[in-house]
């Protein structure tokens, strides 16, 4: 929950120049893989059905850190994450369709600072 939270105030630092949003993906810790921690029991989706009430359960569990912030649920294919390597997490900055930062993969690489400082170059342009 922590990562929430500071996606959170990341998303207020810079709601006035950016726009945030929250692709749901592939479930990164499914009751298969028999965790024993941040285990909502959430299999691993078999249908659109199920991948979307799992972003609903993301929803409520992320309370203010996500309200506002717009959560797609990726297709049952999982193409964005895909195509973004987004598995488990991942951080974009994107201006006028162009990539102008990709974070690390997570949890190791989630880097909330870096996309701070990436937006606080962008803001000062």
């Amino acid at each position: 929950m922590q990562q929430l939270e500071n996606f959170g105030n990341l998303r207020n630092k810079f709601s006035s120049v950016a726009d945030f949003l929250t692709i749901y993906i592939s479930e990164a810790h499914p009751t298969e893989q028999e965790l024993e921690w941040e285990n909502y029991n959430l299999r691993q989706h078999q249908s659109m059905d199920e991948k979307i009430e799992a972003a609903r359960v993301l929803r409520k569990e992320g309370k203010e850190f996500l309200e506002g912030c717009p959560i797609l649920v990726d297709n049952i294919d999982n193409e964005a994450e895909k195509k973004y390597s987004g598995l488990p997490e991942r951080l974009y900055v994107i201006l006028d369709g162009e990539i102008m930062y990709a974070g690390e993969m997570g949890p190791f690489g989630y880097s909330i600072k870096e996309v701070d400082q990436c937006l606080s170059k962008l803001e000062l342009k």
